[in-house]
């Protein structure tokens, strides 16, 4: 199994993927799962590492994804939400560009712009630190918040910014 992901990886990943999944397997984490088990593709893939964490790495047309739960088995977390909920900071100023990349391509890898090897240590340790309770009311606040800049003319995300607003939260 193992094998098979890494010929997989070397041959599709980005640089910053392989980095990332290199820094999981030398801190204890090891491939868990993995889909479709006989034909891993760049359509639908699948590979989940447990630790401390699980870390589960998704491959869709092309296109890198990243979840995390804060123990195997949990609710996973998109990574893009996680990293604005670990740091306590507004979506649109973590991703400041978010409201332009609506209508451009995808990268290969997402969030845009982000290395998951640089920022996956920190978000695993405030992860450590905080129940699911906590980690899920900050991950609802940042999807509302790239919701809204997103969608900033929707129905939804004018409702999200009069609340934010009567709260003295920020707005984008």
């Amino acid at each position: 199994m193992a094998d098979e992901v890494e010929s997989f990886l070397r041959g599709f990943a980005p640089d910053d993927v392989r980095a990332t999944i290199a820094w999981l397997l030398d801190h204890g984490y090891a491939l868990s799962a993995q889909h479709p088990a006989k034909e891993l593709n760049t359509f639908g893939s699948l590979m989940v590492y447990s630790g401390d964490a699980e870390v589960t790495v998704t491959v869709d047309k092309g296109q890198w994804y990243m979840d995390i739960a804060r123990v195997p088995g949990a609710n996973r977390h998109d990574f893009g939400l996680l990293l604005p909920a670990s740091r306590g900071r507004p979506y649109w100023e973590c991703f400041p560009s978010a409201e332009a990349a609506g209508d451009l391509p995808l990268p290969a890898q997402l969030p845009p712009g982000v290395s998951w090897h640089d920022t996956l240590p920190t978000v695993l340790a405030w992860l450590a630190a905080k129940d699911e309770t906590e980690i899920a009311a900050a991950v609802a606040l940042a999807a509302d918040q790239r919701y809204a800049v997103t969608w900033p003319t929707s129905r939804k995300a004018r409702q999200l910014r009069r609340v934010w607003r009567d709260r003295g939260l920020p707005l984008p």
